[in-house]
C-alpha cells in the first residue's frame, strides 16, 4: 500500500508539470491528449478498470463539440471519463477546495457551480454554452449530487439549456461500479453521505478491484426541444442504459 500511494503522489506530481510547465506551450488537442494519458494511468495506478459495452463507443466521439451527460457515483467518474474522452467538466464549488484535486480541476477549466445560487447556475449555462461554441466537448452530472449508483435521480435542466443554445446533441452515458472478480454491483468509490475527499479515495486505494462500466446511448438533438423536456429525454436514456448495464454485468 505505501508503494501504490508514492506512485500516486507522482501522478499527481506529473499532472502540476503537465498542467503548468508544459501545456501552456501545447495545442489545445496535445493539451487533451495528454489529460486523457495522465487519466488512465492514475486509474491504473489506483487499480480501477475501464470496460465498454457499446451501443456507441465513447472513445470515437467526432471531434464536434458535443455535450456529454451522465449519472454520478464518484469522483472517480471525471476520470473515467477523461480517460476516454476528454471533456471541460461542470463539478460543484466545493471541488474548489479540494487537497491537490481542486487545483488540477482549476488548471483543466472545469466550470464551478453552486447548485443553491441561481446567478451561479445562470453562469454556468454561460460559460458552457461558450465552451462549447469554442468547439469543447462538456460533460456534466445533472443528478446534480452523487448516489450509490442503483439508480438515476431527477435531471436538472440548466445545464440543457447550453445544449439548446449551441445546437450541439446530447450523448446520455451510463456509469455502473462494479466488483472486477464477480461482476456485482461495488460501492466503494460512490461518494455519499459525509464522506470527505480524502477518506474516500483511501478506500478505493484499499479496493481489491473496481471496474467501471459505461454504456453511451445514440445522441439525442436539442432540435424541438424545451431545457426541461430534453432533460427528461435524457433521464429516460440514462436510466435505461443503467439497467442495461445491471443486466449485462450481473
Amino acid at each position: 500500500m505505501p508503494f501504490k500511494y508514492a506512485r500516486l503522489i507522482f501522478s499527481f506530481i506529473e499532472a502540476f508539470w503537465i498542467l503548468w510547465v508544459r501545456c501552456p506551450h501545447w495545442s489545445r488537442d496535445k493539451k487533451w491528449a495528454e489529460i486523457q494519458s495522465w487519466s488512465q494511468r492514475t486509474l491504473r495506478i489506483m487499480g480501477v478498470t475501464v470496460q465498454l459495452h457499446a451501443s456507441q463507443d465513447v472513445s470515437s466521439l467526432p471531434a464536434a463539440p458535443v455535450l456529454l451527460v451522465s449519472n454520478h457515483v464518484s469522483w472517480l467518474d471525471v476520470l473515467v471519463i477523461q480517460s476516454l474522452q476528454p471533456s471541460v467538466f461542470v463539478a460543484k464549488k466545493e471541488v474548489r477546495t479540494w487537497p491537490v484535486v481542486g487545483a488540477i480541476a482549476q488548471a483543466c477549466e472545469v466550470v464551478f457551480v453552486d447548485r443553491g445560487s441561481p446567478s451561479s447556475a445562470r453562469k454556468m449555462v454561460a460559460d458552457v454554452s461558450d465552451a462549447l461554441a469554442r468547439g469543447y466537448r462538456v460533460t456534466g452530472f445533472p443528478e446534480g449530487t452523487s448516489t450509490e449508483g442503483v439508480g438515476v435521480r431527477t435531471f436538472h435542466a440548466n445545464l440543457f439549456e447550453a445544449a439548446i443554445d449551441q445546437s450541439v446533441d446530447v450523448h446520455p452515458l451510463a456509469l455502473r461500479y462494479i466488483h472486477a472478480t464477480t461482476g456485482e454491483h461495488c460501492q466503494v468509490a460512490a461518494f455519499v453521505g459525509d464522506i470527505g475527499f480524502m477518506e474516500s479515495l483511501h478506500k478505493v486505494m484499499c479496493a481489491p478491484s473496481i471496474c467501471v462500466s459505461l454504456l453511451m446511448g445514440e445522441p439525442l438533438s436539442p432540435q424541438g426541444h424545451s431545457r426541461k423536456t430534453l432533460a427528461q429525454l435524457s433521464h429516460r436514456c440514462v436510466s435505461a442504459q443503467l439497467e442495461s448495464l445491471s443486466v449485462a454485468t450481473n
